[in-house]
């Protein structure tokens, strides 16, 4: 697997065989930051967006090669994003970043919330229809102006975990083509973070999927269940510096469809 590049032009950081994983209390720290702010690219979802099944409308597209989670479109053309490893928001139009980037370090979550509702507000979008609910529940997740996001605290983390996605997704996207998919995409479920692969009509399904860590397995990790579910309790697990050690996708691949047959 070769370098993968830093999605904001600074030296490319390292694959995943090639790098230490970070510690598990700075991953922890690392995923809990992103999880706390991709939840309003859910909320976004939840509020505007209206193509595909209503339980589909949270899932994120991953764009591997600037490393960022992207909604479906809404409003004629209108999406969120945030990228790795800064976790900056901002509003996409046609495909392309339109001015003003909320970065979140030292913002609340209250600031974040008025950020958007003034993008909202200049995109002519109804702010009365947005709604912080999620139809997921989501344990610890900052609030108010009382705490502030921090994500240059936990800088190794997010640079680990960035690396650890794009090279996840490059190792799902061929699995798929190996089991049919012409243009897999790969979607992350915003709840837990989990990249799998969407359904392809005319492919053979198979349950695969990448965790950047869980309380059940603190480590990243990919895995095969019966259905790719982040709940299901019962999966095939295979670590990541142990898959993504065996240096390029394909290989990966592999190994990772063995365990699915298996």
């Amino acid at each position: 697997m070769t370098s993968s590049p830093d999605p904001h032009g600074a030296p490319g950081a390292p694959s995943a065989q090639n790098v230490a994983i970070a510690g598990v209390a700075e991953l922890a720290r690392a995923r809990n930051e992103v999880i706390n702010i991709v939840q309003w690219l859910a909320r976004i979802a939840c509020s505007y967006v209206t193509n595909g099944v209503p339980e589909r409308r949270t899932d994120l597209d991953f764009r591997a090669e600037d490393a960022a989670f992207v909604t479906k479109q809404f409003a004629e053309g209108v999406a969120l994003e945030m990228r790795l490893p800064d976790l900056h928001l901002q509003f996409l139009q046609n495909g392309k970043p339109v001015p003003h980037i909320f970065d979140p370090q030292e913002r609340s979550p209250a600031e974040a919330e008025a950020w958007i509702l003034v993008e909202l507000l200049h995109r002519g979008i109804d702010r009365g229809r947005f709604t912080k609910k999620l139809p997921y529940a989501v344990p610890g997740l900052l609030i108010g102006d009382a705490e502030d996001y921090a994500p240059q605290a936990c800088g190794e983390g997010l640079a680990q975990l960035t690396t650890l996605f794009v090279d996840a997704a490059a190792v799902l996207k061929e699995a798929a083509r190996t089991r049919g998919a012409e243009k897999p995409r790969v979607i992350c479920l915003p709840q837990t973070l989990d990249l799998v692969v969407a359904p392809s009509p005319g492919t053979t399904p198979v349950a695969l999927g990448f965790s950047p860590g869980d309380k059940q397995n603190p480590q990243p990790h990919f895995y095969h269940a019966t259905v790719a579910k982040p709940a299901s309790a019962e999966r095939a697990v295979i670590s990541a510096s142990e898959l993504l050690a065996q240096g390029d996708p394909a290989h990966a691949a592999a190994m990772l469809l063995k365990i699915a047959a298996d």
